[in-house]
């Protein structure tokens, strides 16, 4: 009885440690090595790849595995102490918890936590085959709180979408964190790919200029007039429009305009402008019209009216905040 009650205090002192260092490595884990580690072939990266992108699941398991253990170290050590003290086991029961309470708590808690918190992918691949294991074995009761878990979501009208997005963007601000700690990134590099991570999901509508606050000129005007119309509001491109104002037909460079040295000349004909749908995010739009070497664009509604114009320093410009600022002229 002594050596089944010995096992089974062992066992459960495993258990905990295991699921309880599990917990703590899966929220610190690096998705984006999972999914390197997962297209290297390891299918073990591959399982906990799917397990970050279905925590519920994850979470279930650890929590029945917990409570597996904290079961088996109870009935391991009322077992212990019935053996051992036969005469009075009812005190027994009540020191013993207390005496073993600080070696569950370092070798059950503490460690496992602090080591999986050290090395959480190493550990987590590492483990990763037995967890599996559990989660096949625990499958019954983890669907159970896996579908309570989703009853709650619709009842509360609460989706984990927005919650994982947030996660996911805080791994790559660490990532990038981690890459300036190695010396592989400059900090100008990490400050502008977290810039860049900030807005590049932003539509182009939040920042684009709407049409009736743009300052375009008519077709027919002189060349010298546009010069001093872009001098006074600094603008490097010109709108033009046709008979109204609303019905911007292209744009004129003002660095072209300097070049001619005809300010007497009339503008007879505009540059064709490129149109952008205004739903398309910041980051597409930038490598849209970098490719295309276009400086100005047309932010379109679903209905086909413009919604206003967008320039090239519209997004770059947000890329720039910060220690990036002093780049800028």
């Amino acid at each position: 009885m002594i050596w089944v009650s010995v096992i089974l205090l062992l066992a459960g002192v495993f258990l905990s440690a295991f699921f309880s260092g599990n917990e703590t490595g899966f929220y610190r884990a690096s998705r984006v090595r999972l999914v390197m580690d997962g297209l290297d072939g390891d299918s073990v990266s591959r399982y906990l790849l799917k397990f970050a992108n279905n925590p519920t699941l994850f979470v279930a398991t650890t929590l029945v595995g917990n409570n597996v253990a904290n079961y088996l170290t109870s009935l391991a050590i009322v077992l212990l102490t019935r053996t051992l003290y036969v005469s009075d086991a009812g005190l027994a029961e009540m020191l013993a918890p207390i005496l073993f309470a600080p070696f569950l708590f370092v070798y059950g808690e503490l460690l496992p936590k602090h080591l999986f918190y050290n090395a959480p992918n190493r550990l987590l691949r590492r483990g990763g085959p037995l967890f599996l294991l559990f989660t096949l074995l625990f499958t019954p009761i983890a669907l159970i709180l896996w579908g309570l878990a989703r009853l709650l979501e619709r009842t509360l009208g609460k989706s984990p979408d927005k919650v994982r997005l947030m996660l996911a963007r805080q791994e790559l601000q660490e990532v990038l964190v981690e890459g300036q700690q190695a010396g592989i990134l400059h900090p100008t590099q990490r400050h502008l790919g977290q810039n860049f991570f900030l807005v590049a999901s932003n539509p182009v509508r939040s920042v684009c200029t709407p049409l009736n606050k743009t300052l375009p000129l008519p077709m027919g005007t002189e060349n010298g007039v546009a010069i001093r119309h872009a001098r006074k509001h600094e603008l490097a491109d010109i709108p033009i429009y046709q008979t109204n104002r609303n019905r911007i037909v292209g744009y004129v460079r003002t660095i072209d305009l300097l070049l001619a040295n005809q300010p007497n000349e009339t503008i007879q004909q505009a540059r064709p402008m490129m149109e952008i749908p205004e739903k398309e995010v910041l980051g597409e739009a930038l490598l849209t019209m970098q490719s295309k070497r276009e400086t100005i664009a047309r932010i379109m509604r679903e209905d086909g009216q413009t919604l206003g114009l967008l320039s090239i320093d519209q997004l770059t410009e947000p890329l720039l905040k910060g220690p990036l600022g002093s780049f800028r002229r």
